[in-house]
C-alpha cells in the first residue's frame, strides 16, 4: 500500500515537473545561437532587421526604423543564461532605445525572457532562414528613462536576421569581453 502511494506520488510529480516550462539551457542556444554550445564557450549571434520606406509608409503606427540585438553566452564558470542587448532607431531620428534582458525558461521552443530593471517581458522563437522572431508585448521600460521609449502601437514583433557581429558592434557593452566576443566572431 506505502509502495504504491510513492510510487503515485512519484509518477504524478514527475508529470508535474515535465508540464513547466525547462529552466533555460540547451534549449535556449540552440534558438539563439543554432547549436548546442561546448561547456565554458563564449557562444555570440548577431540579429538586425532596417525597415526602408516603403515599409514604414504601409505600417504608419510602427515607429521602430532600425533594430539590433546581440545575444552572448559568457565563457565564465557559472554563466548560465544568455545577455540579449537591444538597440532600436525610430522613424523620428530621436534618441535610440537600449535594453538589456536574459532569457531564463524555454518551453516548446520558446524562450522566455526578461528586461532588466524590471522593464518587462518578451519572447522569442526560431523563424524560418535563420531569423529569430522577437515578441514585445508592452513597450520596454528602459533602466535609465521613466519617458516612454518611442514604441509605437505596431512595434510588438519583429522578424530579425541573423546578420554579421559588424552590426551589433555597438552593442557589446561589457568591456571586458568584447575582445574575446569580437575575436571568437573572427574580428
Amino acid at each position: 500500500m506505502v509502495k504504491s502511494r510513492i510510487c503515485t506520488l512519484v509518477l504524478t510529480l514527475a508529470a508535474l515537473l515535465a508540464a513547466k516550462p525547462s529552466l533555460a539551457g540547451e534549449g535556449e542556444q540552440r534558438v539563439l545561437y543554432g547549436r548546442a554550445l561546448k561547456e565554458r564557450e563564449l557562444g555570440w549571434a548577431c540579429y538586425a532587421r532596417h525597415y526602408d520606406a516603403a515599409h514604414l509608409r504601409t505600417h504608419p503606427d510602427q515607429n521602430v526604423r532600425d533594430i539590433a540585438m546581440l545575444a552572448y553566452r559568457p565563457d565564465w564558470q557559472g554563466a548560465d543564461a544568455s545577455i540579449l542587448n537591444f538597440e532600436a532607431r525610430f522613424r523620428d531620428g530621436g534618441e535610440p532605445a537600449q535594453f538589456s534582458g536574459e532569457c531564463r525558461s524555454v518551453d516548446g521552443g520558446i524562450l522566455f525572457c526578461g528586461i532588466e530593471c524590471d522593464g518587462g517581458e518578451f519572447s522569442m522563437k526560431t523563424a524560418a532562414g535563420g531569423a529569430i522572431l522577437v515578441d514585445l508585448p508592452a513597450e520596454p521600460g528602459l533602466c535609465d528613462s521613466a519617458d516612454g521609449t518611442g514604441f509605437g502601437p505596431d512595434d510588438k514583433r519583429f522578424r530579425l536576421d541573423r546578420v554579421d557581429i559588424g552590426d551589433c558592434r555597438e552593442l557589446i557593452w561589457d568591456d571586458e569581453i568584447r575582445p574575446r566576443l569580437l575575436k571568437a566572431a573572427g574580428r
